[in-house]
């Protein structure tokens, strides 16, 4: 499935704004900012429209308990006990990486979910956050993303 986003529109804006290029070229100037040498932290948060679930795009961290520290994966929870599940689609440039459901309910362990290669600057990710019973019906679903600046 193939999904449009205004990134490069608003890199088109970014270069008529400001005269200079945006993108991967204008990240790389970030890149290097944290003190341990893994550059600009791209992670962001999206959750449905009543704050009952979310999704985390974690740029860098601990990963699966026991796996050790990964590059690049979402964590799923579920925030209430409403007899919801929580529903994370994820993209890629546009490209849909899947969907993960999460059904263990408010009181289970975060999921991390892993759906992604690698991803580069310049990327765009978006995750798209629903609540779901089964039925196949999404609600309260919220979306957000981010284009990474260094990778």
């Amino acid at each position: 499935m193939q999904r449009h986003t205004k990134a490069a529109l608003a890199a088109g804006f970014a270069v008529i704004a400001t005269g200079a290029p945006a993108g991967p070229a204008a990240a790389a100037e970030g890149a290097g900012d944290e003190p341990d040498g893994r550059g600009v932290d791209d992670g962001f948060t999206v959750s449905t429209l009543n704050d009952n679930g979310y999704a985390t795009f974690v740029d860098y961290g601990p990963g699966k308990p026991g796996h050790g520290d990964n590059d690049d994966y979402i964590e799923i929870d579920d925030t209430w006990a409403d007899g919801y599940d929580v529903r994370v689609e994820a993209w890629l440039d546009g490209d849909s990486q899947g969907v993960r459901v999460y059904d263990d309910g408010a009181w289970g362990d975060v999921m991390v979910w892993d759906p992604f290669p690698n991803v580069k600057a310049g990327q765009e990710v978006e995750l798209e956050v629903c609540l779901t019973d089964g039925s196949g019906i999404h609600y309260q679903c919220g979306e957000g993303g981010d284009v990474s600046a260094d990778g």
